[in-house]
């Protein structure tokens, strides 16, 4: 991937003040973030998935 793609992909995140060395390793992330998905299966039934869990903190109880 170019540099100056790296950058826009960069920008679109927000994250427009890397330097050059941190541009680098985002560009390699990327690449491995890819060729980790590019190992996945594709054939799997969308019930066979893994769920993503997200959960929300725990508010902070208030002293009284």
């Amino acid at each position: 991937m170019d540099e100056e793609r790296v950058r826009e992909i960069a920008a679109a995140a927000g994250l427009d003040k890397l330097t050059d060395k941190q541009l680098t390793e985002f560009a390699a992330a990327i690449a491995s973030g890819r060729a980790l998905a590019e190992m996945l299966p594709k054939d799997l039934h969308w019930s066979e998935e893994s769920a993503l869990v997200f959960r929300l903190p725990m508010p902070a109880r208030s002293a009284r």
